[in-house]
């Protein structure tokens, strides 16, 4: 596995520390991975998750915020401009297709991105989504949502009304919240991760 850091200079005035990881020979398949607001790129599911698409043969982009560092605010089009601008600076390695992968707050950025992106064969792999994500459809985006029955955004009728809409494939996990977690019982939590993890390596495989 190599690690590379892809340090990009934000427009807030601070520089993110992003990096690349790959298999040792290099990948036409990149992974950009757009964390939560509170769930970084090495939390559980998304380090995992990153992990297995290595080991599958992806490049993994893991993100970070500039607001994260600098205490500011959320600012959806900022986060995009920098998520944007490291990307800019992978594609040289001469990707073929590339998959969006984001957890929570991330999924609000995820469909924008992905429409900067049209040049290349783009899919989603959206975990624990926000309601911003869920308003609007997809299109042709080849989509996987994966949320637990615990979330409060599943209870949520933009979350019945994107089922119902029935542009992007489903997995809900019983008894998983926000975060991936079985609320009070950490031993089901990390017994739970390939629950989350199995479908999205599935997903990749399809790509």
């Amino acid at each position: 596995m190599r690690i590379e850091a892809v340090p990009t200079p934000s427009g807030a005035g601070v520089t993110i520390q992003n990096r690349l990881t790959g298999p040792e020979g290099g990948s036409d398949k990149l992974m950009v991975m757009l964390p939560g607001n509170n769930y970084s790129c090495d939390a559980p599911a998304l380090f995992y998750l990153r992990q297995a698409a290595v080991a599958a043969g992806w490049d993994v982009l893991s993100t970070a915020y500039a607001f994260q560092q600098t205490g500011g605010e959320v600012d959806g089009p900022a986060i995009l401009a920098d998520v944007r601008a490291a990307v800019e600076r992978v594609l040289p390695n001469g990707y073929r297709e590339i998959c969006i992968a984001a957890k929570s707050l991330g999924s609000a950025v995820a469909l924008p991105l992905a429409r900067t992106l049209s040049e290349y064969p783009v899919s989603l792999l959206i975990l624990t989504p926000v309601p911003q994500f869920l308003q609007e459809p997809v299109g042709d985006l080849r989509t996987l949502v994966v949320i637990g029955t615990e979330d409060p955004v599943y209870q949520m009728p933009e979350c019945a009304a994107a089922r119902e809409r029935a542009d992007a494939e489903w997995v809900v996990v019983p008894d998983l919240d926000h975060g991936f977690n079985v609320k009070g019982d950490w031993e089901r939590s990390v017994a739970s991760l390939p629950q989350v993890i199995a479908p999205c390596l599935r997903f990749l495989a399809g790509s």
